[in-house]
């Protein structure tokens, strides 16, 4: 009996510690749960704390507004001939009656096609995009306003032009002096078409008084001397300061004696760039840096859409060297949409009349923003360079002699003194692609450098020349001569003869007779170590230089091209 006794004690015993055991064990699962649930928690509350604080630091623009200081200098460089600036301080202005001309405001303005304005006359629509005070000694009319317009008018001698009126608006005075247009100077004599617009310089003297030298600092054009004007544009007078011109007179005597000493100044004038497809940005760097080498102080571009290469290479210089490139906006007269860069290009390309209409307009407003701070100004394309000869290797030089020179052709006066420019006879640097390289140990990153071939024979003084233009006499440019020019101050234009200087244009002849028995003609080669070390340095900054992995990936891709090419070809003549 004890001993069942003792065996069911046994079996409790054993039940009892299993289901300690249990317990136990079922305790330390439930705190190891607590404990991971409490860590998953904490980690959980962890990382929305890192997400949270990630998302407070997201990577926009936290910048503070920009100050209305800051604001009008941007919309200046925007709308260069926009006098917002200006509408904005006559505000201030005491309230006055103003009974003839009463000054428009932004919403009177008729803007046309972004960096225009428009005003009407009649039949006649003028497009305006500049206005420039011209007070130079040389202009009989000075001193006047002038106005660079497009007008659906071409060069007729007996057409009589609508009057107009200039309303001119003086700083601090709330009404308008008053003087109508004298003079429509239409910069195409070559013909015309119809539905197009001809470029115009249309000029107001400054009516006498005593207000009759105090510069504008806007003006508006209407067909009624007391209309409320449709447009309202800054004038340009952009004179030379002290630091340019590298004097510290105290008088007006001593300013100009430093004038005539100091060295002369050049400024470089391009047409539109319109180069949306064409990468040309290592050429544009290689004529950059040769038209510093020759003298030229500054070089104003238009952008009409470029490459993204040409306009970083373009923004790096005006970034780097301030001063030595100029970047400006431009759009079609006309009309054709300012859009980004296909249908802009497209429209340029559409009508090759329209175009160069166009183009007089940036050489126009290139010439007349810069025309007081620069002794001469050339109007280039950016395969041209007019290069000295001989033992000269600057402009300034060239300019020396050219003055001494005889005319080629002897179609100036020889008792001329003053010359509105100096021009140089054209010709051509061809490519030649199936002719071997003549430097093999140069690079043919190097353009210019590397094509030295030419054709034999020069243009003829009238064909393709290129000038340097006195910016005292010069009134109306094309981009090969003068259009108009201060008749009583100076002689036409003289062709200054080829042993002293060419113009080298490196493209294709429109003769391709003359591209039969080329020359080398060297001469830019004096130019050789200062401008391959210059571009050499422009390649690197802008990161245009490859590195040795990829110079090898290119190598390994132009073998498999070729190997693709060879087997293509014994495939083909495989029988």
């Amino acid at each position: 009996m004890s001993s069942n006794y003792t065996r069911l004690f046994r079996v409790l015993f054993v039940i009892i510690l299993l289901k300690l055991c249990f317990l136990v064990i079922l305790y330390w699962r439930s705190y190891e749960g607590v404990s991971s649930l409490e860590a998953g928690l904490a980690q959980s509350q962890s990382q929305t704390r890192r997400m949270v604080d990630i998302f407070d630091q997201l990577l926009v623009d936290r910048r503070e507004m920009p100050s209305m200081e800051q604001r009008l200098r941007w919309i200046r460089q925007e709308m260069p001939s926009f006098p917002l600036e200006e509408l904005l301080q006559r505000q201030r202005l005491p309230a006055s009656r103003v009974d003839c001309g009463p000054a428009p405001d932004l919403m009177n303005i008729d803007f046309h096609n972004t960096y225009w304005q428009r005003a009407l006359a009649e039949n006649l629509t003028y497009y305006i995009f500049g206005a420039y005070y011209d007070d130079r000694e040389t202009v009989p009319e000075a001193p006047l306003v002038r106005l660079l317009t497009m007008i659906n008018q071409p060069e007729d001698k007996s057409f009589k032009y609508p009057a107009t009126h200039c309303q001119f608006w003086l700083e601090g005075r709330a009404k308008p002096l008053i003087a109508p247009v004298t003079e429509h100077k239409v910069m195409w004599l070559f013909g015309s078409a119809p539905r197009r617009y001809y470029p115009t310089l249309m000029g107001c003297r400054m009516p006498k008084g005593r207000h009759q030298w105090e510069v504008p600092q806007m003006v508006s054009l209407v067909a009624d001397a007391c209309d409320r004007a449709r447009n309202l544009l800054r004038v340009v007078y952009e004179v030379e300061s002290q630091a340019e011109n590298g004097t510290a007179a105290t008088n007006a005597t001593e300013q100009e004696a430093a004038i005539e000493k100091r060295p002369l100044r050049f400024a470089v004038c391009v047409k539109a760039m319109d180069f949306p497809y064409e990468d040309k940005s290592w050429r544009l760097i290689e004529w950059l840096e040769l038209m510093r080498s020759l003298g030229a102080h500054k070089v104003v571009f238009y952008n009409a859409q470029m490459h993204p290469n040409m306009t970083r290479v373009l923004r790096d210089y005006v970034a780097e060297s301030p001063g030595f490139v100029e970047l400006r906006p431009m759009s079609l007269g006309r009309g054709e949409p300012h859009a980004p860069r296909h249908f802009h290009h497209y429209a340029m390309e559409a009508d090759g009349f329209n175009r160069i209409l166009n183009e007089m307009i940036p050489y126009n407003d290139c010439f007349y923003r810069n025309m007081y701070r620069y002794d001469y100004i050339g109007v280039f394309d950016t395969d041209e360079v007019i290069m000295p000869l001989g033992n000269r290797t600057t402009w300034s030089e060239l300019i020396e002699i050219s003055r001494a020179a005889p005319d080629y052709g002897g179609v100036t006066p020889a008792t001329c003194k003053e010359w509105v420019s100096f021009c140089y006879r054209n010709v051509y640097y061809p490519r030649y692609p199936e002719r071997p390289k003549v430097y093999r140990n140069l690079s043919s990153s190097f353009y210019m450098l590397q094509h030295v071939e030419r054709v034999r024979e020069h243009c003829n003084r009238a064909a393709a020349t290129k000038c340097l233009h006195d910016t005292r006499f010069a009134v109306g440019l094309h981009n090969h001569f003068t259009f108009y020019h201060t008749e009583k101050a100076s002689c036409p234009a003289k062709s200054v003869p080829i042993e002293f200087a060419q113009m080298q244009h490196y493209r294709e002849p429109d003769t391709k007779s003359l591209l039969i028995d080329p020359i080398i003609d060297a001469s830019i080669w004096r130019f050789q170590p200062q401008l391959q070390a210059q571009v050499e340095q422009r390649y690197r900054r802008l990161g245009f230089l490859p590195d040795e992995r990829q110079v090898a990936a290119t190598h390994e891709r132009q073998r498999l091209e070729d190997e693709s090419m060879l087997r293509e070809a014994m495939r083909q003549n495989s029988p």
